[in-house]
């Protein structure tokens, strides 16, 4: 047995013995002969994704002679991933090949690099390629790292300089859009250079100077594999995308006033931004447009002197700076007291002013943001929309028909300064209170209650909810189903131009009309009146509910103009001219 294990092991040695000693003289054979497979290249990059750039990648190979060849695309672990050839008659001579990035399952397989692998089957041998072609599917990433300055002026073209990480092996494209219109638009490209990650844009376009408006900035560029993507990712850039600092203001000239009243015989202290030192100013009175002060000053804050005998009104200073032209409302209240009282909405115009307040690119409110600051200029110099088309023509009705007021902001009632509500008979907020501090939505309850008289001008008012503190407005709510004075209301309404028809009067509000008002397109109707109130009048359009309506609750009344478009009939609607001179005359008295 021992004998029989021992002949085993020699003969098991001799045979290990014979293949070393074979393999040795293959292996010479095989670096001293021809190479079975010469000048292997494979495409550096390929991107599968159907866009038609490096969709495929190109394999190519020399045979020194011919054979029966198999082609495998291998995974960097050696595993197959698609067989291209298999035992196919190749002559001698250059092959190309094509793979089109999927597996043998029919998939794209993972982001990796691919090699070539060549059996040639009749000498038994197998090649791979030293350099495998790198597949890629998920296209860039690219981020906006800094955008320089973030406010230029625009009297004084600058560059902007942008910063970006990502892939430069293309050149980089960047894109200005323009975002404080009705949507963003391009105003401005600029191609940078291979490898550079550093974009400017001159500040001018076709050697102008952008206008002053909100800008918002892409970059765009392509990696090796010819995968495109943006910062932001998706183009136009929108503001939920929006980042701090990847945006810039060009700013105009711009003011800032006080946004309390201001007593007659002391100073408006005004802030000017964008402009030079030297500013001419006027002051004239919105009702009339008579011109009460005018002066020269050096900015960017200087006062404005209001005369002791200047009336109470509310005003706007018109500032002149190097040609160009920017307006800050202000009130100014004389000492007399007046039995109502009129309230400019200041919050509600501060928290829609359309001010970029952290260089997204995108105009901040608080319809978009969770705080803006409570005093800023009002964006493009200009004036509060709604003061011009809802305020204005109000108080140029008030003034024509010599309605005397006292007035305030509801900024001031809202920090419980003077002038308070208990002091008048009535009060009339001349636009819509879009955003009520909680104190001030309960004291014009209490103040109703109490036996107090308001008159209210507008729609989507008194229903939203705001935080102030000392510099900022924040933490907005959405509309409530009903406003401060708990009257169920629906959301504003739109169609075809129609008037309000009267379906109640018990107060004679209607008294000199035929019950018919004005043509509106835009109302908000009345649900359900203050749960406890007593309807003492009503109009609307058809069944929707009224939009005009007055009811009693407590011992006070609240008449509401549910309309934006009231105002900008007074001078060619009698019957709205003559409802708004009754409604006066209830709440006066």
């Amino acid at each position: 047995m021992t004998e029989t294990v021992q002949t085993s092991a020699r003969a098991g040695f001799a045979l290990l013995v014979a293949a070393t000693v074979a393999a040795f003289f293959v292996t010479q054979r095989l670096k001293t002969g021809e190479p079975a497979v010469k000048d292997i290249t494979v495409q550096a990059y390929m991107s599968p994704n159907g866009d038609g750039l490096k969709d495929t990648a190109r394999f190519a190979f020399t045979l020194p002679r011919g054979d029966r060849v198999t082609l495998d695309v291998g995974d960097p672990q050696g595993d197959r991933v698609r067989r291209l050839l298999d035992g196919a008659s190749l002559q001698r001579g250059r092959h190309i090949f094509h793979w089109d990035g999927l597996g043998d399952d029919g998939v794209v397989p993972r982001d990796a690099r691919y090699f070539l692998r060549v059996v040639l089957r009749d000498q038994g041998r197998a090649v791979t390629s030293p350099i495998g072609v790198l597949l890629v599917t998920r296209p860039p990433r690219p981020r906006i790292v800094s955008v320089s300055p973030r406010l230029a002026l625009a009297r004084r073209p600058a560059p902007v300089t942008v910063r970006f990480v990502g892939p430069a092996s293309t050149p980089p494209v960047l894109r200005i859009w323009r975002t404080d219109g009705p949507r963003p638009r391009v105003a401005a490209a600029v191609v940078g250079r291979q490898g550079e990650h550093t974009l400017r844009f001159p500040g001018k376009v076709q050697g102008r100077p952008l206008p002053p408006g909100n800008y918002s900035v892409s970059v765009t560029v392509r990696n090796p594999a010819l995968l495109t993507a943006s910062f932001p990712p998706r183009l136009p850039p929108t503001r939920a995308q929006g980042l701090p600092g990847t945006g810039f203001t060009v700013l105009g000239t711009v003011a800032a006033g006080p946004l309390e009243p201001v007593p007659a015989g002391d100073k408006a202290r005004i802030s000017i931004e964008g402009g030079g030192s030297r500013v001419r100013w006027r002051l004239t009175r919105i009702g009339d447009g008579r011109q009460v002060a005018k002066g020269d000053s050096t900015g960017p804050d200087f006062p404005v002197h209001v005369s002791p005998k200047t009336a109470t009104g509310a005003y706007v200073v018109t500032l002149s700076v190097a040609g160009r032209t920017a307006r800050v409302p202000i009130a100014i209240r004389a000492p007399r007291t007046r039995k109502v009282l009129v309230v400019l909405p200041t919050i509600s115009w501060q928290g829609a002013n359309p001010v970029d307040e952290d260089a997204d690119g995108f105009p901040d409110t608080l319809f978009t943001s969770r705080s803006v600051p409570v005093a800023r200029p009002f964006a493009g110099g200009k004036l509060p929309a709604e003061l011009q088309s809802q305020a204005a023509p109000l108080l140029r009705f008030l003034a024509a028909r010599g309605l005397h007021y006292d007035l305030t902001t509801d900024l001031a009632l809202a920090r419980g300064h003077a002038p308070l509500l208990r002091r008048h008979m009535g009060v009339v907020l001349v636009g819509p209170e879009t955003w009520t501090t909680a104190l001030l939505g309960a004291r014009l309850q209490a103040y109703v209650r109490q036996g107090g008289r308001v008159a209210t001008f507008g729609v989507d008012s008194l229903q939203r909810a705001v935080v102030l503190t000392p510099s900022v407005l924040q933490d907005a709510t959405a509309p409530a189903p009903a406003d401060t004075f708990g009257e169920a209301l629906a959301p504003p309404m739109t169609r075809a131009s129609g008037s309000l028809v009267a379906s109640s009067d018990r107060i004679g509000l209607f008294e000199g009309t035929n019950g018919f008002v004005g043509a509106f397109a835009v109302t908000q109707p009345s649900r359900r009146i203050p749960r406890g109130a007593h309807l003492l009048a009503a109009a609307g359009q058809g069944t929707a509910g009224p939009a005009l309506v007055a009811y009693r609750l407590g011992r006070g009344m609240v008449i509401r103009f549910g309309t934006p478009e009231w105002a900008r009939l007074l001078d060619s609607s009698p019957a709205a001219a003559t409802v708004t001179k009754k409604a006066w005359s209830l709440i006066s008295r």
